[in-house]
């Protein structure tokens, strides 16, 4: 008896190791930084926007909050108009002030204790994604950092170490298998792009996870639905508590409204997201991009159905600061208190 006992643990033991081995080598959510494998298709975002900003923290005085539709902002125009040196980008996969406030929380903190300050936050919302249940913390790809998320390091590291992730390690080698015969930076480019388009999650860890649809599945009657905004309340106090954070702290605060396609949101779902925007004006004066005609028919602007492209951001950006656009004039209205 005593032989299968130490068999068993000697079995767990090796189990436990070889898939701690390939979580660190394979790094499936690009946390370790091994770089063995250079291109992840479920890359942690939310770890890894935290990540570059503690590369270099005394470089930026202003930050990017956005989902995955903010990375199509040129930070170095937001710079120019903010009148700042850099801003830092925690543009995240669906991301919601679920990822916002405790970002921006960690950042005011980390500036003080550095002795500099943060100048400004440029926030970009979602009126077809706020109020809906976030992803923060949902899936081992969305989990915040521990710094960021006052959570336990060990636990943190815990789970990155121990996941069993088979799907995941082949795929990463697969990527990374095809993309071998390319030059060094189309590799890159690949794994930039991989990156920033990996907007579904991976299974959920969590039981609460299994009734949440990712949005790509999402029906129009359901999206629709005014039930489908079932952390609306909370997520409008969440915003209010970083509007409140920016005041105390003198720093400046723009926000806007991702303008959206007619082709990703039909005109039957519209009512529901202009309530959404009525909402957040209540709480913060903010840019509303809307969802016009002629941009959702331009399909040049778009990189998909769902996110629109640079030259898009750059508009919006030259309409908010009162630059010279080529965008129409009704192209951005400023609502709210």
């Amino acid at each position: 008896m005593r032989r299968y006992v130490v068999a068993a643990i000697a079995l767990a033991t090796a189990w436990l190791s070889a898939t701690m081995a390939a979580n660190i080598l394979v790094d499936p959510q690009d946390v370790f930084g091994t770089q063995l494998v250079r291109i992840h298709l479920n890359p942690n975002a939310r770890y890894g926007a935290f990540r570059d900003y503690r590369a270099a923290p005394e470089r930026y005085d202003a930050v990017l909050f956005a989902s995955s539709r903010g990375n199509a902002f040129d930070r170095a125009l937001l710079a120019e108009q903010l009148g700042v040196r850099s801003v830092a980008n925690f543009s995240v996969p669906f991301g919601l002030l679920t990822d916002h406030l405790p970002a921006l929380e960690f950042l005011l903190r980390d500036k003080a204790a550095r002795g500099g300050r943060l100048a400004a936050v440029f926030l970009v919302l979602d009126a077809d994604f706020f109020g809906k249940q976030p992803w923060t913390n949902l899936n081992i790809d969305s989990f915040l950092p521990p710094q960021v998320s006052g959570e336990g390091r060990f636990r943190f590291w815990w789970r990155y170490l121990t996941a069993f992730q088979l799907k995941h390690w082949q795929s990463d080698f697969n990527a990374e298998r095809s993309a071998r015969p390319a030059a060094q930076p189309a590799g890159g480019a690949l794994r930039t792009g991989l990156a920033a388009a990996a907007l579904v999650p991976i299974r959920p860890l969590g039981p609460m996870a299994s009734a949440l649809k990712p949005v790509a599945d999402t029906s129009s009657e359901e999206t629709d639905a005014p039930e489908i905004r079932s952390d609306l309340a909370h997520q409008l106090e969440l915003l209010a508590r970083f509007v409140s954070l920016c005041r105390q702290h003198d720093v400046r605060l723009v926000i806007a409204f991702s303008p959206l396609s007619r082709q990703n949101v039909p005109d039957e779902q519209a009512p529901d997201n202009e309530r959404i925007v009525a909402e957040v004006a209540r709480v913060t004066p903010v840019w509303d991009f809307d969802r016009p005609a002629w941009l959702s028919d331009r399909a040049d602007l778009w990189l998909d159905s769902s996110h629109y492209s640079p030259a898009v951001a750059a508009m919006m950006t030259q309409r908010i600061f009162g630059a010279a656009t080529s965008a129409p004039t009704e192209f951005g209205r400023l609502k709210g208190r």
